[in-house]
């Protein structure tokens, strides 16, 4: 009797674990997450003036209903730390690959955004890959991230770059103290330690 439970319970599993599919294309990881790019202080004792922090989330299926095109999805957040008002535009972004592939300009739903001192501005920006050219067929092993804000009348640029990075899970099934563990792995992925 309990075979015929569980044959039944397989083909319910199936059907959930098929409606429940990523918006996301697996085996694409990127690190740092989030990478860290500030703006030098103009004295030593003042923190930077403007602080930015970027993740590349994924790779991004296309999604009609949301009208996401299939893309690179960045999210990047600026905090004003100075005295002065900051501007920053996100159609600023540009993103290419280690082998100088241009992503076009990406989408965004925000205008240009003014930060007044104390202030944060976020964004999720979606770099949609070019007819002909995808996930497949171009190289995304290292991806550079550039953006401008500017501060008072000064225009700053900023750079950050990502790496491809494999992401492991390491089970520890031996050990009856272990505890769940969650951060980088030896690849810059995730150690995940169950206790079993």
């Amino acid at each position: 009797m309990k075979w015929l439970s569980y044959a039944l319970c397989l083909p319910m599993l199936a059907l959930v674990i098929g409606c429940s599919s990523s918006p996301y294309v697996d085996g694409y990881y990127f690190s740092p997450r989030p990478l860290v790019a500030d703006i030098p202080a103009t004295q030593p004792s003042q923190p930077p003036p403007v602080a930015a922090y970027a993740t590349v989330v994924g790779i991004r299926n296309e999604d009609d209903k949301l009208h996401v095109p299939e893309s690179v999805e960045v999210r990047l957040r600026i905090d004003n730390n100075g005295p002065d008002s900051v501007l920053f535009d996100p159609r600023s972004m540009e993103l290419n690959t280690g082998d100088l592939f241009r992503f076009p300009p990406p989408q965004v739903a925000s205008s240009p955004v003014a930060l007044m001192p104390g202030e944060s501005g976020f964004v999720t920006a979606f770099f949609p890959f070019t007819p002909g050219h995808d996930y497949d067929n171009i190289d995304l092993g290292s991806l550079q991230l550039r953006w401008a804000v500017q501060i008072g009348q000064q225009r700053f640029e900023q750079i950050g770059n990502f790496q491809q990075v494999e992401q492991r899970v390491i089970y520890y099934r031996d050990d009856p103290y272990a505890r769940p563990y969650y951060g980088p792995g030896p690849y810059g992925g995730v150690v995940v330690v169950h206790r079993r």
